[in-house]
């Protein structure tokens, strides 16, 4: 595998002098750059190397550098003589190396013993080690960057380990999160993959890469329109949209979806003595053993918690709902309407007038381009398609529409999962602003929603081929069950203490020394954790082949022309107003 051995002379650092439980200190001769010695020096933060303990190597990360507080001055030749130093580093113990093997392995297999010597790790071997070691030969490999510490040498990693365990991409604005996102996008379909990416600001409509794209409400440039039958929501989904109160419009707007799922569920067909008037189940004085007769008939069809009725008619459902539980003169039949149950419910009727035919719910309610479960059946089934994108851009946020919209998506994918659809056929979602849809509950206290659809995908979904890519600029709003379940994080620049904090928590293998490197990250830097990984590596992302389109405005083209029109209107000649007629002439 390797050409050169792991402890060549010819990169010795220095020699342990403390070994700890996760870390060991050395002695660094080589270290200083004093005077002209600077080109020389040798052991650096950020340095990986071998610690040659006999029969396995250690690899570890310097973290570390100093010189001790009598010899700080010795660094100033103005200060003082400006004589030898002795610096001392610590190092972080990452995995092992066995002696024979051509590949890291996870934790410590021999600890160092003080006087264990220390080498710096040649980039080239380094680099064929962790290869080796993140994709063996029988395994379907992806290229995603270059180490830097290797001289710049590619490293593949598994695909299956990158996203068979769920992935994480994590990163501050400007960290270089969505060209990571882009490029992973292309090497998933580079391979064969397929890919469903969710994309909440409309900023993955330049790639290449993706074969499709699709947008609701509204079409974009290259995009088609599509709607998502609400036949698919839950009642409480449906709920959260229309708010009812707790008392009367709650259990009035359960007993209308129950009665309109009875007209669907008989096909149209009316039972013997129950009363259909243009889609509604009249209630009106009419018979009430028939209707419940029908309802015990047809009792799995009507617990289906999906919306499976037709909702251009529950506004009158409703108000067919508001009627006395038994008739005066004849206890087997409704009574006459009730006044004050129909006075509680206008409200809610009003509302759902409004919400049906309302322009920001036509993703939902509308029936404008094609059915996105037609659209993605289609995908699933397709060998020519290997990546389609649903754009929310367009999506609005009022009535919590676009949470409530894509947890809908989230669910339906993961029970098309359950179906057994992706057993043969794996298949990964990407999301992108994850920290928006995730752990979230929408509504009020008499009806409330949690956007879990996504969560449940993480904790379930691999089993079923059903895996997800998770990108997001604030980790701490994630909840810890679903970071729990990731496998792989592909960490950029994080410049917020909560955020580190939490992906400290989440990652087993990111201890404070690993993650003291995440704030000083340079865009398109990243480190890549996980447990089928020997170690944090830290990685420079490939440039995607097409750039998203993610930048922000330009200030100084748009605030440069501004200026630029002020200055020429200032110069044009100011026209004193024509006195007209006064009054009275």
């Amino acid at each position: 595998m390797t050409t050169r051995s792991l402890v060549d002379p010819d990169w010795y650092l220095g020699t342990v002098a403390v070994v700890t439980a996760d870390t060991v200190n050395v002695n660094l001769p080589l270290a200083s750059a004093i005077g002209e010695r600077r080109r020389l020096a040798r052991g650096a933060v950020g340095d990986f190397v071998f610690i040659d303990c006999e029969q396995v190597k250690v690899l570890g990360r310097i973290v570390e550098v100093k010189v001790s507080d009598a010899e700080r001055l010795r660094l100033e030749p103005k200060l003082g003589e400006a004589t030898e130093t002795h610096p001392t580093g610590r190092i972080q113990l990452l995995a092992s190396v066995e002696q024979g093997s051509d590949r890291l392995s996870r934790g410590i297999k021999s600890y160092p013993r003080v006087g264990d010597n220390v080498y710096l790790a040649p980039g080239a071997v380094l680099s064929a080690l962790l290869s080796a070691s993140t994709a063996s030969a029988d395994e379907l490999a992806i290229n995603m960057g270059r180490l830097d510490i290797a001289d710049r040498v590619g490293l593949k990693i598994s695909i299956e380990r990158l996203v068979g365990r769920h992935c994480g991409i994590l990163g501050a604005t400007g960290g270089g999160k969505s060209w990571t996102v882009a490029a992973l996008i292309e090497r998933i379909k580079e391979v064969g993959g397929k890919a469903i990416v969710v994309d909440p600001t409309g900023e993955f409509g330049t790639l290449t890469s993706i074969d499709a794209h699709y947008a609701f409400d509204t079409e974009e440039e290259g995009t088609s329109q599509v709607h998502f039958p609400y036949q698919e929501m839950t009642e409480d989904d449906l709920f959260v949209l229309l708010r009812p109160s707790g008392q009367t419009q709650g259990p009035k707007l359960r007993e209308a979806i129950r009665s309109l799922k009875l007209v669907t569920a008989t096909g149209g067909v009316r039972p013997a003595n129950v009363i259909y008037r243009d889609g509604v189940v009249e209630k009106r004085r009419q018979l009430r053993v028939p209707f419940f007769a029908a309802v015990a008939a047809h009792d799995q069809a009507l617990n289906n918690q999906l919306c499976r009725f037709d909702l251009r008619h529950l506004p009158s459902q409703i108000s067919e709902e508001c009627v006395w539980s038994t008739d005066r003169n004849d206890q087997t039949r409704w009574g006459d309407t009730e006044n004050t149950q129909q006075s509680y419910c206008e409200t809610l009727i009003a509302r759902c007038r409004m919400l049906i035919s309302a322009p920001e719910l036509r993703c939902l309610f509308g029936t404008a381009g094609r059915s996105l479960v037609d659209v993605m059946t289609e995908f699933f089934a397709s060998d020519a398609q290997d990546v389609m994108r649903i754009s929310f851009r367009n999506v609005r946020f009022e009535h919590n529409t676009r949470e409530v919209l894509l947890n809908i998506v989230g669910r339906y994918l993961l029970s098309v999962a359950r179906a057994g659809q992706f057993k043969a056929q794996p298949l990964v979602v990407f999301l992108d602003e994850a920290h928006q849809f995730l752990g979230r509950t929408i509504g009020d206290e008499y009806a409330s929603a949690r956007l879990d659809a996504f969560g449940l995908i993480a904790k379930e979904g691999r089993k079923y081929g059903l895996t997800c890519v998770l990108a997001t600029q604030r980790p701490r709003d994630v909840p810890e069950d679903v970071l729990s379940q990731i496998g792989t994080f592909i960490v950029h620049r994080l410049t917020n203490d909560g955020d580190r904090h939490v992906v400290e928590r989440a990652c087993g293998d990111l201890d404070r020394n690993a993650a003291a490197f995440i704030p000083t990250l340079s865009p398109g830097e990243a480190i890549i954790i996980g447990p089928d990984l020997p170690a944090p590596l830290p990685l420079a992302i490939d440039r995607p082949k097409k750039a998203p389109s993610s930048h922000g405005p330009d200030f100084k083209m748009a605030w440069t022309e501004r200026l630029q029109r002020k200055q020429r209107q200032a110069q044009r000649p100011h026209r004193r107003p024509v006195a007209g007629p006064r009054r009275g002439q």
